[in-house]
């Protein structure tokens, strides 16, 4: 089966570029806010209050299954049964993409976490066990706005109808926000971390569609170089020196 991901007429890697700065920008920006205590991270323990404020137990219990979703054992089973999936059905770009984007953002979520180091909520407005992790950025919100954005980009990328493309962008989004609201619902990050979750993640995903296009593009090349072979080819051959 060939693959199903097509390249735009329109080269979107200058866009995808502009996007990853402006991302970059924001997480820089999270991260010095973070670290002085200053700007929106001041706002964090207020944030957090109000949060846990709003618990209730119907909301509790679609916390912990979205808060499962994005985790690591969550998103690491998810990852392996759809790359299976798109394997089985010819889909070996897919899978290829998928698996990569996500151990790439994977170990920048671990190399970040070290770097910036920060504490997480107190253990008093915690509902769970204890993250032996640090809180900046949020792995969940980064991983998880991969995973998602990744599938919905093999949605916008293709030739299917406009109103799939906006489903996709949709659930991904959806599922990336409330993945990431209930790691403050259950106070294991501050608001700071799950929003420089989101925006890593917008970044990470224009790297991955940057690099994608660009080997597409490059094969499309080759092949476009390569001589015509086969009996067809030399039958053209032939006319063309009668």
């Amino acid at each position: 089966m060939q693959q199903t991901v097509a390249v735009p007429q329109r080269d979107p890697r200058p866009l995808l570029a502009l996007v990853a700065t402006a991302a970059t920008a924001v997480f820089s920006w999270l991260a010095v806010s973070t670290e002085l205590g200053h700007s929106l991270a001041a706002y964090d323990p207020a944030v957090t209050s109000l949060i846990v404020g709003m618990r209730h137990g119907p909301v509790t219990a679609v916390a912990w299954p979205l808060t499962h979703l994005g985790g690591t054992l969550g998103l690491t089973a998810l990852t392996v049964a759809v790359c299976a999936f798109f394997l089985l059905h010819g889909h070996r770009l897919h899978a290829a993409v998928l698996a990569g984007a996500m151990i790439g953002s994977s170990s920048l979520t671990v190399l970040l976490k070290i770097v910036f180091a920060r504490s997480r909520p107190s253990t008093a407005l915690l509902l769970g066990e204890p993250a032996s992790s640090w809180s900046f950025p949020s792995g969940h919100a980064f991983n998880t706005g991969v995973f998602a954005g990744v599938l919905a980009g093999f949605v916008l990328f293709s030739a299917t109808p406009p109103l799939r493309k906006a489903l996709a962008a949709v659930a991904a989004c959806t599922t990336t926000v409330l993945v990431g609201l209930s790691r403050i619902y259950l106070a294991y990050h501050w608001f700071t971390d799950v929003l420089a979750g989101w925006s890593i993640a917008l970044a990470w995903l224009c790297v991955v569609g940057v690099v994608v296009v660009t080997i597409r593009r490059r094969s499309l090349r080759s092949r476009r170089r390569q001589p015509t072979s086969g009996p067809h080819g030399r039958a053209a051959g032939a006319d063309q020196r009668r």
